[in-house]
């Protein structure tokens, strides 16, 4: 803080209604009936006489500034005031006028305010889905809600007694979780454990089905799908053949989702042997389960449980192997098989051969067939005509056999819809059919 001794000037200041003493010269002169006060140049005037604040300190031609007070003294003087003649006046102190506290205001008298009220969010449940025989059913889970709570409001009383505001309304925040559909939920087989996409046809079809179609983009291949078809669905990877890389087997995409199918048409490196594209086809079916369990995209929530693997040439070899290593699965079928292997299948398989093939004859479908347990569905058609380059499309081969009993097989097994059965045993009007299936 400034020294108020000072020699030099400083003004009054009003704060809040308090006068500051402001400091001037220690002496003061007189100039008629007036008293003279040295100031600050600029600085109000404070005079005893009540007209404090009516002179303004004025410049001089000797000193900084004089305050002239008509008949009185001014108080902005560290000095006393001298009359004139007078003798000096005692040294004054430097005051600060303080006004009286005000008195403290009463303390309000607290309001209660009515608590705030909500019904408790109610709890989300769980729900498991008893395992199917053939498979085990995804579980469906909701999720579980916060009880809400409002908090009491408090109030002040004013002018009698104003109620506190009340608290907010708790807010329920149970949200249901997503129900992942079960593996088979149809009445088109005795058991309940089947996926039901419409009416059978009349007769067996290789053309496109009801349902609209698109494709999405994964890791593994490219994925078909269907837009329109009631979830749950079921899903294969097919793969192509020695020299392929995928998309010779794109026909196969849009006619399967056509019928409510899923499919992925694996990636491949061209020179990938059949155990290298039977682990690449198990990745797409692990893809399919991924994008199940994610949140958002086309497969979100959308599968069964229900998978199958299909291929050609080479990749035909891999779908052999990746069905009798994974019991799980639900269907398999080889397109002129090269490189198979049936030893412990667990998996209904469908084998396909061309009798005018010399690049995976018959024969190689012959000993994957032999081997292939009895318990396990199988079955084996030789295409008459048909040579090793008849099968990247459901309709490449002649009367389209191929794409005709690929469907009803995957009909009747992938999904468990037994109405097609009695397609899948219909006898071709050409070719052989060997099979264990009644």
């Amino acid at each position: 803080m400034r020294d108020l001794t000072s020699r030099t000037g400083f003004c009054a200041l009003a704060l809040s209604g308090l006068l500051a003493a402001c400091s001037s010269s220690p002496s003061g002169a007189a100039t008629g009936s007036q008293h003279a006060e040295h100031c600050s140049p600029g600085t109000d005037c404070h005079c005893a006489n009540g007209m404090e604040g009516t002179m303004t300190c004025q410049a001089d031609r000797e000193l900084p500034g004089v305050c002239m007070c008509p008949g009185g003294r001014a108080l902005n003087s560290i000095g006393g005031s001298m009359a004139m003649g007078g003798a000096a006046g005692v040294t004054g102190t430097t005051q600060v006028l303080q006004p009286p506290p005000p008195p403290p205001p009463t303390p309000p008298t607290a309001g209660t305010g009515a608590a705030g009220m909500s019904s408790a969010g109610s709890a989300g449940t769980i729900m498991m889905t008893p395992m199917a025989t053939s498979g085990s059913g995804a579980a469906m889970m909701a999720g579980t809600g916060a009880s809400g709570s409002g908090s009491a409001g408090t109030g002040a009383s004013g002018s009698g007694g104003s109620a506190g505001s009340g608290g907010s309304a708790g807010t329920t925040m149970a949200t249901a979780g997503t129900a992942a559909p079960t593996m088979g939920s149809g009445k088109c087989c005795s058991d309940g454990n089947c996926l039901c996409h419409g009416d059978p046809p009349a007769q067996l079809s290789a053309s496109k089905g009801p349902y609209k179609t698109a494709t999405a983009n994964g890791s593994t291949g490219t994925i078909h799908y269907p837009t329109d078809a009631e979830p749950p669905l079921a899903g294969i990877a097919i793969c192509p053949g020695f020299l392929n890389s995928g998309p010779e087997m794109a026909p196969w995409g849009p006619f399967y989702a056509s019928w409510g199918i899923v499919t992925v048409v694996t990636n491949t490196n061209p020179a990938d042997i059949p155990q290298i594209r039977a682990t690449l086809l198990l990745g797409a079916v692990d893809e399919m389960k991924k994008m199940n369990m994610a949140s958002g995209g086309p497969l979100s929530g959308k599968m069964s449980g229900r998978y199958g693997t299909s291929g050609y040439s080479m990749g035909g070899g891999g779908t052999t192997i990746a069905a009798s290593g994974t019991p799980t699965l639900n269907s398999s079928i080889g397109l002129a098989a090269w490189g198979g292997d049936g030893t412990n299948t667990k998996v209904p398989t469908l084998l396909f051969c061309g009798d005018a093939d010399v690049v995976a004859p018959c024969i190689m479908s012959d000993g994957v067939y032999a081997a292939i347990p009895m318990a396990t569905p199988k079955m084996q058609i030789t295409v008459p005509g048909a040579t090793h380059f008849n099968w990247f499309g459901p309709t490449d081969t002649s009367g389209q056999m191929s794409g005709k009993y690929a469907l009803a097989f995957q009909k009747t097994y992938l999904e468990g819809d037994t109405r097609w059965k009695s397609l899948l045993l219909m006898k071709p009007s050409g070719g052989t059919v060997n099979t264990n299936i009644q």
